[in-house]
């Protein structure tokens, strides 16, 4: 698609997202000439960090990939433990950082939740926050010892906004906020994520690809409109 027909895509949408979602990405003008052209756009700024793509696969295929419990590409040095849901159900996630000497490991527990309110307009929204009193409920579910080792970040919140392009491409936005804490400043989170976005979303568009032989059973999974996606095949 061109500048001009992304920007028409979104236009479409921009104002619902901007009154209903859980984290509105404001202005998106300055993204669509280098989503024409094959690239991941991203901006730092004092709101976090802010990723814009183009993933070739169907909005429920990258749905499923967003929210997956145990992704095809594993980060390196993260532990992730989901409880309370799955997949795309609403959930809590236990997530520990392993970081490199003399930096202490860094863990939290974030909540997940889907925006239906949002998906009656045709824009998915997968949103997450920080619980801070769930994560001693996390412990048993982990290494104790590690987990007794790890700090805990003050702050980690963000969303993916979805929308259907055609039957095979799907606009991504990301949006993050992190803070570890610690001797770690915020900005040093966000330029590590800004690093890493565009391998995020190669990493997504892998995960959605598997997904057509991944779901072809016991398909229970909710898109963000609460509506249960069908199987692959079917």
């Amino acid at each position: 698609m061109t500048a001009s027909e992304l920007a028409q895509a979104w236009a479409r949408v921009e104002r619902v997202v901007e009154a209903s979602a859980k984290m509105p990405p404001g202005a998106l003008d300055a993204f669509w000439t280098a989503l024409a052209a094959g690239k991941v756009a991203h901006e730092q700024s004092d709101r976090g960090v802010r990723g814009v793509g183009i993933i070739a696969d169907s909005l429920p295929a990258v749905w499923l990939a967003v929210t997956d419990d145990h992704p095809v590409d594993e980060v390196a040095g993260l532990t992730q433990v989901a409880w309370r849901g799955a997949w795309a159900s609403g959930k809590y996630l236990y997530q520990r950082l392993d970081l490199p000497w003399p930096f202490q490991d860094r863990h939290w527990v974030a909540e997940s939740h889907n925006n239906a309110a949002l998906a009656s307009a045709g824009v998915w929204e997968r949103w997450w926050e920080t619980e801070p009193e769930q994560l001693p409920n996390a412990r048993s579910r982990t290494d104790a010892a590690a987990f007794d080792a790890a700090l805990a970040v003050p702050q980690n919140r963000g969303n993916w906004l979805l929308l259907s392009l055609s039957p095979n491409a799907t606009l991504a936005i990301y949006q993050a906020r992190v803070d570890l804490g610690g001797q770690l400043p915020a900005s040093a989170a966000d330029q590590y994520a800004a690093l890493k976005l565009p391998e995020l979303y190669a990493s997504i568009e892998r995960d959605a690809h598997s997904m057509h032989r991944r779901y072809v059973r016991d398909c229970t999974q909710p898109g963000a409109d609460g509506a249960t996606l069908p199987c692959f095949g079917d």
